[in-house]
């Protein structure tokens, strides 16, 4: 313990003076009070492992929402679930799910948001808790995986601009290191399959590759999503096989370069798999009627706060709901409120260290209906260059 823990630092900031902050994901163990008699929910964190305590410390300031104390999460073991397992309809489920508002049962998830650790008590203080799985089986909860919100997408149909948002995720842990062209195609092919359990498994998302190649100076990084169209013979959409996925990339200019360079001894070449995942449409809905509209989804993953087209990856939590043919999400948000903000080719895996690209400036603590990711303003921070199938990108200048 050193002489000067007792210091609290100060600067001319009105945020110098609160401890950092950060979000997780927690898999809710059961409610009690601590010793100061303060409502608390107990769990494991998702990101960590770790068992905690969490309370919510009192707002500063008005509030520009109700927000849910913990007396209105707490409920006992099979509360929820019973209830839903005894309804014989989707639509009288959501409605049930609907009612119980905040109430999350011991197994489902709670995303804790705004807090830090308290140094006297090792309590966790939230300055907010929202109810992500009110039971262990609703959806599923990632709890730490490097995730990039996506820049919305728009597209003309029947003479009507329609906006898409998704979010990107890596499974960086499953990151191969390539040394023959022939292992370029196995990596592509086992990417494009989307076997990744830590994403959901292969059903989830659409699957993903990241290749980046690098000199141990200048490092490129492509990206491509699983390709998909339409049937001719169906009119349905469908995906490309992992295969025939690997075949196209290969064959392409970006392809025949990185197959050839996969043997130089002075080059290292890797496959990062990933998933994309659409945001649900309840959640997009809730977002398009909200002030700044769907584009504001992606502001804490922005590289300059008002530039939404050119975002970063951070580890960060989201949470998937299962639908007819994958999944989608309802809520994704960096772990920490000043995020390392990496573009792809500077992502850390077990074969490259990385860096990060930029880091945010710590945010401030309003409601999150109303929150905004202040960025530092670096130089031009170059993003990559979309194509339909794949997306390059190359270096710092």
């Amino acid at each position: 313990m050193s002489k000067l823990d007792a210091i609290q630092e100060y600067a001319n900031s009105s945020t110098a003076r609160r401890p950092a902050t950060g979000n997780f994901a927690l898999r809710v163990s059961g409610y009690t009070q601590d010793d100061q008699g303060r409502d608390a929910v107990t769990g494991v964190r998702l990101d960590t492992g770790e068992t905690v305590t969490v309370v919510l410390r009192p707002y500063q300031g008005p509030l520009k929402a109700p927000r849910a104390e913990v007396k209105d999460f707490a409920t006992l073991e099979g509360e929820i679930s019973k209830v839903i397992q005894s309804v014989s309809s989707d639509e009288m489920r959501k409605q049930v799910l609907k009612g119980m508002r905040a109430k999350t049962e011991p197994g489902g998830v709670i995303l804790v948001q705004r807090a830090y650790t308290e140094r006297d008590t090792g309590i966790v203080s939230a300055g907010w808790l929202q109810s992500a799985a009110k039971y262990a089986d609703h959806c599923t909860v990632v709890g730490n995986v490097m995730l990039r919100m996506d820049p919305v997408r728009y597209r003309e149909q029947a003479g009507e601009s329609h906006a898409y948002a998704s979010a990107t995720a890596l499974a960086t842990d499953k990151s191969q290191r390539i040394k023959s062209a022939a292992q370029l195609s196995a990596a592509l092919m086992e990417a494009f399959s989307g076997r990744n359990e830590s994403l959901g498994g292969p059903t989830a998302g659409r699957p993903i590759a990241l290749i980046r190649l690098s000199d141990g100076n200048t490092h490129r990084a492509i990206e491509m999503a699983l390709p998909g169209g339409k049937d001719p013979e169906t009119n349905e959409y469908t995906l490309s096989t992992p295969s025939s996925a690997a075949a196209a990339f290969l064959s392409s200019p970006n392809g025949k370069q990185a197959a050839q360079l996969a043997g130089d001894p002075e080059i290292g070449v890797e496959v990062i798999p990933g998933s994309r995942f659409s945001l649900g449409p309840h959640a997009k809905l809730s977002l398009e009627n909200s002030a700044g509209g769907l584009e504001r989804i992606n502001r804490a993953y922005r590289f300059k706060k008002d530039v939404p087209d050119e975002t970063g990856f951070t580890p960060s939590y989201i949470v998937l709901h299962a639908v007819p043919g994958g999944h989608v999400f309802s809520t994704a948000e960096p772990l920490s409120n000043q995020p390392p903000l990496f573009h792809p080719r500077e992502i850390a895996t077990p074969h490259f260290s990385g860096r990060p690209t930029l880091v945010a400036e710590h945010r401030t603590e309003p409601n999150p209906d109303t929150d905004e990711a202040v960025l530092e303003s670096p130089s031009d921070v170059p993003m990559p260059v979309s194509t339909p199938a794949a997306r390059t990108s190359s270096p710092h200048p």
